[in-house]
């Protein structure tokens, strides 16, 4: 969505659309309080009393490192997030096609985080900016466009296979990313980004995606959160020390038994704990027997553009085009409907061809 591949109402579900047949009331409302003492949600509609409480209240990105958040900083958390993203990089290119003495700043642009999101990110933005956006700017200089991605270790996709972050490391710096490894933000004055106390780049645009917290709302719980404020949870998804309440996806913290470390936030994870989390309320409420949730297994992968992506399976890796498209049926897998999964997939197609 934030560079133009796929058409924001094609990614989106709408809520009541899910419940079709299902026996379950959909209310839109802002969470803003849990009280487990008293069992009861605390909303913008209204206090909700419950008997059992499921936490799925995602993850925020986490800006605690900036003192400030001048206009020139973009997250990547929502929908609208992308659309604002991408709406930023057309108009600056709009503003350098009139204003061709301030194109060096106007079209460098600058993510924040080699993880997953940053590099897809930053990938992304080169395709949609050389593959589309200049042929449409003839007084934009190509020579002028300048990607940065800024990360703090000294190698890039932490937590990830080492073989899939030399290669994406490559592949970025081939398409001519500058890629900065040991390199944090330190000081975010206006217009510009200043890395490691003393470089200063000039910049309209800054994306953070240097990591995520959990939601504000789960600050307020007496219960025990790791360094991220994640909720911790048993082995049966269940909010140690509390009855009846369970937590999934970003907001729990969920120990893999085979590692000792938390697992990571991401979608492959969170979408196979809700079957769970159902199994064992029943088994609450009807006495059978809990299930532990299952590690599940995830190929690690990461998209590099239209046509490039790297994916570890098993003891196998895969690059280039073949890991891109297994890297899109891994996500397609995700949606929740086969009507999305048409949309999405004509989207990605239809832009490989004709462009975005």
């Amino acid at each position: 969505v934030a560079t133009g591949g796929i058409e924001t109402r094609h990614i989106a579900y709408p809520g009541r659309a899910l419940r079709g047949k299902r026996r379950f009331t959909f209310m839109q409302g802002e969470v803003k309080s849990i009280d487990l003492d008293k069992r009861l949600v605390d909303t913008d509609r209204g206090a909700l009393p419950y008997d059992f409480l499921v936490v799925a209240l995602g993850s925020t990105t986490d800006t605690r490192q900036l003192s400030v958040m001048p206009s020139h900083v973009f997250t990547l958390k929502s929908l609208r997030d992308g659309m604002v993203l991408r709406n930023h990089i057309i108009s600056l290119f709009e503003e350098a096609d009139a204003c061709p003495e301030e194109q060096d700043k106007l079209l460098t642009f600058v993510v924040a985080g080699g993880g997953a999101t940053g590099v897809q990110l930053i990938a992304e933005m080169r395709d949609f900016i050389f593959r589309f956006l200049l042929r449409n700017y003839r007084r934009v200089q190509p020579g002028k466009v300048k990607l940065v991605l800024l990360q703090d270790e000294e190698r890039l996709l932490e937590g990830m296979d080492s073989g899939l972050a030399a290669y994406a490391l490559s592949v970025l710096r081939k398409k001519g990313v500058e890629v900065r490894l040991g390199s944090r933000v330190t000081r975010v004055p206006d217009e510009a980004v200043e890395i490691n106390g003393h470089d200063l780049i000039s910049t309209r645009t800054l994306v953070w995606t240097a990591g995520i917290r959990g939601n504000p709302v789960l600050d307020g719980l007496p219960v025990e959160k790791d360094s991220s404020g994640r909720v911790k949870v048993d082995q049966y998804l269940q909010v140690l020390g509390q009855s009846g309440v369970y937590a999934l996806g970003d907001a729990a913290s969920f120990i893999d038994p085979g590692t000792g470390k938390p697992l990571s936030a991401r979608a492959h994870v969170a979408v196979r704990q809700p079957k769970t989390v159902a199994h064992n309320i029943l088994a609450d409420l009807l006495g059978g027997k809990k299930h532990p949730c299952p590690i599940p297994w995830v190929a690690e992968t990461v998209s590099l553009g239209s046509r490039e992506a790297a994916l570890k399976l098993w003891q196998f890796r895969f690059f280039g085009l073949p890991a891109r498209f297994l890297w899109l049926a891994s996500y397609l897998l995700l949606v929740p409907s086969v009507y999305v999964r048409t949309r999405v997939l004509l989207d990605w197609f239809l832009s490989l061809f004709f462009g975005r």
